[in-house]
């Protein structure tokens, strides 16, 4: 179970992104700014691992939650679902 103190302060996300795994699955949380659009956002992106992200030629599936604790706390649901 992946908890929200194993995912760092939000202050942490303004300059990195935070990569982790959790069984078969890696996933990359970083900030994230639509092309044209200013509002900034958490992007979670999801794939089967063993591969790392820029290796891995399997299909990320990518959403977007907003770049606060609620966000977070979406994006911590839908990793424990994994």
């Amino acid at each position: 179970m992946i908890t929200r103190e194993m995912l760092f302060p939000l202050a942490f996300y303004q300059k990195a992104r935070f990569h982790g795994s959790k069984g078969k699955y890696n996933y990359r949380i970083e900030k994230y700014m639509e092309e044209g659009n200013e509002k900034v956002q958490f992007r979670l992106a999801v794939w089967e691992g063993p591969e790392c992200y820029d290796a891995s030629e399997k299909e990320k599936k990518f959403s977007c939650y907003s770049f606060d604790e609620e966000g977070m706390g979406e994006i911590l649901k839908v990793l424990n679902q994994l």
